[in-house]
């Protein structure tokens, strides 16, 4: 069975620098989209969803740059459609929007599908890295971003834990949560394929925002 590192191992390794990083990247990107939407409301408003996710994430990506840039031991990979943050060779991140469960979307890609998975070896014991994504809360009524996120998986569909970065940042705490309970496909029906509306890594030159 493989065993997951707590939220409080992973949070530790990557250091506050690089977790406060996160948490201010996405304010940042909540800044951006108000200006955005406050100087050009019409065109926020003909956005597609893939869209506006799209031009979210190159803002999220940029602002995470300009904050992680020149941080020690921290290695930032952007080539389209993939985007990587490594901390210390040992925490690979990709940025995502996530739902208020800790799901995301993607393109259902080998890469994907190795990416979600975690080592079978348990990190911090050996080489092996852990996989996660950072990222934000996307509030898919008002079309806003939410809170900072960090989250934990096994699997696509297999939240392990979700960090609530604003709540940690403001002193709050933290919010976290466990698996979802499994689809019965009996009771809930087919589960449709994923589109990844964040427009960030995947596409079929990987078989990566």
């Amino acid at each position: 069975m493989n065993r997951h590192p707590s939220q409080d191992d992973v949070l530790s390794a990557l250091g506050d620098k690089v977790v406060d990083a996160f948490a201010e990247s996405v304010s940042k990107t909540r800044e951006d989209l108000a200006a955005y939407r406050s100087g050009f409301p019409g065109w926020v408003a003909e956005h597609s969803e893939r869209g506006l996710a799209s031009w979210i994430h190159d803002r999220l990506w940029a602002n995470l740059v300009g904050l992680l840039h020149d941080v020690p031991d921290v290695f930032l990979y952007s080539s389209e459609p993939t985007r990587e943050v490594l901390v210390n060779d040992r925490l690979r991140m990709r940025v995502k929007r996530h739902d208020v469960a800790g799901s995301v979307a993607a393109y259902p890609t080998q890469g994907a599908f190795e990416f979600f998975a975690q080592p079978k070896v348990a990190a911090f014991d050996g080489m092996d890295q852990v996989h996660l994504i950072a990222g934000y809360c996307w509030t898919k009524d008002l079309r806003g971003i939410g809170e900072a996120v960090l989250s934990l998986r096994d699997g696509k569909d297999n939240v392990i834990w979700l960090v609530d970065l604003d709540s940690r940042a403001a002193g709050t705490g933290s919010q976290s949560i466990t698996s979802p309970a499994p689809i019965n496909p009996e009771v809930d029906g087919p589960t449709p394929p994923t589109i990844d509306l964040a427009g960030i890594e995947e596409d079929a030159q990987e078989v990566t925002s």
